[in-house]
């Protein structure tokens, strides 16, 4: 049962992602790359504009407005949906299950953090070995260069 209703769920996701544009303005292009979180080992892809980020690994999805992932697991949390304003923008995100949901904030700081701000729903939270660690409701990112 549980799984025909993912599979008919990431059926009908993709279908429903291009109608998102509409709210986003310019800014959503700071609202780009890859933030981390070191003390909670996580990260989020984010490219809100484009909406092209793809999930490794969960590539069925296709392109989204971002995850959340951690470097103890494989689990994510996919942003399904976004819309920004100035430098906030409000964001839905469900695990990779498709049994819980959240909605949160992103706002990027003057000194080019992320912060993130847990707004309603479901607790954030990653399985680390056998265990359910929860997210705080504020955590802040900082932004990842690219190193070559």
């Amino acid at each position: 049962m549980k799984t025909s209703v993912l599979i008919m769920l990431f059926c009908v996701l993709p279908f429903s992602m291009n109608a998102q544009e509409v709210g986003n303005d310019t800014t959503a292009t700071e609202f780009k790359g890859r933030f981390v979180n070191d003390e909670y080992k996580i990260f989020v892809v984010i490219n809100l504009k484009e909406k092209n980020v793809v999930i490794p690994n969960q590539e069925i999805l296709g392109g989204l407005d971002g995850y959340f992932g951690s470097t103890q697991t494989s689990h994510a949390w996919a942003i399904t949906s976004s819309k920004t304003k100035g430098k906030k923008a409000t964001i839905d995100v469900i695990n990779n299950y498709g049994s819980e949901d959240f909605t949160a904030t992103l706002s990027m700081s003057e000194n080019g953090t992320l912060v993130f701000q847990h707004v309603k729903g479901s607790t954030f939270k990653f399985p680390v070995k056998s265990k359910w660690q929860k997210m705080p409701d504020k955590i802040v990112f900082e932004k990842q260069e690219r190193k070559w």
